[in-house]
């Protein structure tokens, strides 16, 4: 089902139509299938680790058929990759690893006193390290491998690609995810 909303023309015999993420990109799909476009897809990242790169993979629904991202950024800073870590073990990460706090919005992440930059915030910058707190969506995602709907997907996405060698994500109940737990 698509989701959009007309817009009043400025002329009576237009009509502008706003999709939003998921319906965006089903339009692209129908046009490129009735062969009016191509769609190319950027598949390399120079910024993200592998790990980094292929769970950023998993963000979005399968449906949307997106190709595997590969990363051509092979540094080792001896803390690489994708981690969850317990909030009784943040301060020892954070005073360890001085990563970059990201969160969802002003109201999320309120429960811990850290220097957050908000997800939408930080589209374009490239962080060595980035620590996620996470919304229950998110959190929801990571433990029980529930599909995030598609705003959320793209804001969660563009925080987790900001990190360039480590991406943890705080998380006490991580359920049934294959993700490295951090430990000091």
């Amino acid at each position: 089902m698509k989701s959009f909303q007309t817009l009043p023309p400025s002329r009576p015999d237009r009509c502008f139509v706003h999709y939003g993420y998921a319906a965006a990109l089903e339009w692209f799909q129908e046009r490129e299938a009735d062969g009016l476009l191509s769609i190319n897809y950027a598949t390399i990242t120079y910024r993200c680790r592998t790990e980094i790169a292929k769970f950023s993979d998993t963000i979005f629904d399968a449906d949307w058929k997106f190709p595997p991202t590969t990363s051509v950024n092979y540094e080792v800073s001896g803390h690489d990759g994708v981690f969850l870590i317990h909030s009784k073990d943040l301060d020892t990460y954070i005073e360890h690893y001085q990563p970059r706090c990201l969160r969802y919005s002003a109201s999320s992440g309120k429960q811990y006193e850290l220097e957050h930059v908000n997800f939408k915030g930080s589209k374009g910058s490239t962080f060595e390290r980035v620590l996620i707190v996470p919304t229950g969506k998110i959190e929801q995602f990571i433990s029980k491998s529930t599909l995030l709907e598609s705003t959320t997907a793209a804001a969660f996405y563009v925080a987790v690609t900001r990190a360039k060698q480590s991406l943890a994500i705080v998380i006490d109940k991580p359920g049934n995810s294959k993700l490295p737990i951090w430990k000091p």
